[in-house]
């Protein structure tokens, strides 16, 4: 006899995540939305994770494991999950973050009821070793208050390297199983993963849609790799964004506007990688040099200063003084 199909397949990708896995497996198994699997691909792990998920599953069988052969990155971990999958929807879910009871349950309410084939919500940023429900939420202002559809030009847009929008690429998708299926993420990519698969799919002619709710906990801390930002990183979202060129010529001018500002940011990020590293070298002819002939660049080099004057205005700022007893 067939088991029934899960409405959602929770997919995972995993690698030296032991010291959060037991709270994220719970935190998956203890939704409301019960018609559900949790498809966890361990990429190689050194750490004993593959343990810590079992323990936690504590022999539900809707928990599925699979270990890599060999470590290839989030990409192919979550290509592997894709493959095993067979929900009606797949949501993404990082090893060392939380979602709300009522998470799964409420998205998929919100995409049956727009019709969307991409449902993203807002999320509570939290500090590793603070309360899950104490942090901030992500997305903030009159924007995001409300239920509505995320164009392509709009995601885009946001993905621009060091823009003052917070990039919409870090909010986790629920997605229609189908389309993501036909897609699939590209393996070379090691981090704005989940961004260039959106991307693609609304290159298509896919819908985002948006939850204001505030319902995907993500953990804040120092070995998420999404805050380790390298040259090989950046070299690989050039790349992808250099695959996409010929779909974007075809799209429409915001759109077409939008993806050239995200390569120009890109571009000029690497170039400010350069001119970083010469001038720690002490190599200042160099580092003006790198620079000289990418304008973009000139703004961000003023980064690390205005770090320092925050840090410094932080400190000199006087401590209130206790109120009387």
């Amino acid at each position: 006899m067939t088991a029934e199909r899960p409405t959602v397949s929770v997919v995972t990708a995993n690698y030296n995540g032991a010291r959060y896995l037991a709270q994220a497996v719970r935190s998956v198994l203890d939704q409301t939305l019960a018609s559900l699997e949790l498809i966890v691909v361990d990429d190689c792990s050194t750490d004993g994770s593959v343990a810590v998920i079992e323990a936690a599953a504590a022999g539900d069988p809707r928990v599925r494991v699979f270990v890599q052969p060999k470590n290839g990155g989030p990409g192919a971990a979550r290509n592997r999950a894709l493959a095993e999958a067979r929900g009606e929807w797949i949501a993404v879910f990082d090893s060392d973050d939380l979602m709300t009871p009522d998470r799964l349950e409420r998205l998929v309410a919100r995409a049956q009821a727009s019709g969307a084939d991409i449902v993203v919500d807002n999320l509570t940023v939290f500090q590793d070793g603070g309360p899950a429900d104490a942090g901030r939420p992500f997305l903030a202002g009159k924007d995001w208050d409300a239920a509505r559809p995320i164009t392509l030009a709009e995601y885009v847009d946001a993905a621009r390297m060091y823009a003052r929008k917070p990039g919409l690429g870090y909010l986790k998708p629920l997605f229609r199983a189908g389309p993501v299926k036909g897609a699939g993420y590209r393996e070379a990519l090691r981090i704005g993963e989940d961004y260039d698969l959106v991307v693609r799919l609304l290159a298509q002619g896919r819908t985002l849609h948006f939850e204001p709710a505030a319902l995907y906990r993500y953990r804040k801390h120092g070995a998420s790799i999404s805050h380790v930002m390298r040259r090989e990183h950046l070299v690989q979202m050039i790349a992808a964004d250099a695959s996409l060129e010929g779909v974007m010529m075809g799209q429409p001018k915001d759109v077409r506007r939008a993806f050239a500002a995200r390569r120009r940011s890109l571009h000029a990020a690497l170039v400010y990688d350069d001119v970083i590293q010469r001038l720690k070298a002490r190599d200042l002819l160099g580092g003006l040099a790198a620079g000289v002939s990418t304008p973009d660049v000139w703004p961000l080099l003023t980064l690390p200063v205005k770090a320092r004057l925050k840090r410094l205005a932080a400190r000199l700022a006087p401590t209130r003084a206790p109120a009387a007893a």
